[in-house]
């Protein structure tokens, strides 16, 4: 993995504004979420830092990247290119070399849609990405609280309160969603 200057350099170059101050929130509640759950530091800190590293370019760049990069989007995504920012995201810090570690990689391409069987470190990034402070909308207080104590719960309440509000728009949900949630109440029936 590259030094963390120049992580913190590749992402000012392509992420700005508000977005930026997002980051660094979700910078904050991942490492907080990480000490408390056990997860490895830098991890989660490279991670965080850059999870939403492809997420200023417009859509139709999305698809045409998520095609250069042989991620083969599949109808959803390619009906909602947003989707793929994690993903492509992934893919483009592995081409250029900034990130080479793979759970890095993989928690920050599923930060968006989760992934049946997700490890500690992918939920802590989906989770400090939903909750940080700056997030305000119904139910978030409830999931940000649960998160400090049990980080399956408040991804469930989060995979919840995600898939009624896509329904709610009448977008389309992604299959990996439902997979995620499916997977965890499984995993939490046991």
């Amino acid at each position: 993995m590259a030094e963390w200057h120049v992580l913190e350099a590749a992402l000012k170059a392509r992420v700005t504004g508000e977005r930026l101050a997002h980051t660094y929130r979700v910078l904050e509640t991942a490492r907080r979420l990480g000490r408390i759950h056990g997860a490895d530091e830098e991890q989660v800190a490279a991670a965080a830092l850059l999870h939403d590293y492809a997420k200023p370019l417009p859509p139709a760049v999305l698809l045409d990247e998520a095609i250069r990069l042989g991620l083969n989007p599949d109808p959803v995504e390619r009906a909602q290119p947003d989707l793929l920012h994690g993903p492509v995201a992934a893919a483009l810090l592995l081409e250029q070399g900034l990130v080479t570690d793979r759970a890095v990689l993989q928690a920050i391409a599923v930060h968006t849609t989760g992934r049946a069987g997700m490890s500690l470190l992918e939920k802590v990034i989906y989770l400090a990405d939903y909750v940080e402070p700056g997030r305000r909308f119904p139910g978030v207080e409830a999931i940000r609280a649960e998160a400090e104590h049990d980080l399956d719960r408040a991804l469930l309440g989060a995979l919840d309160n995600c898939l009624v509000y896509v329904v709610q728009q009448g977008w389309l949900i992604h299959p990996a969603s439902v997979e995620t949630r499916n997977w965890l109440l499984q995993q939490m029936q046991r």
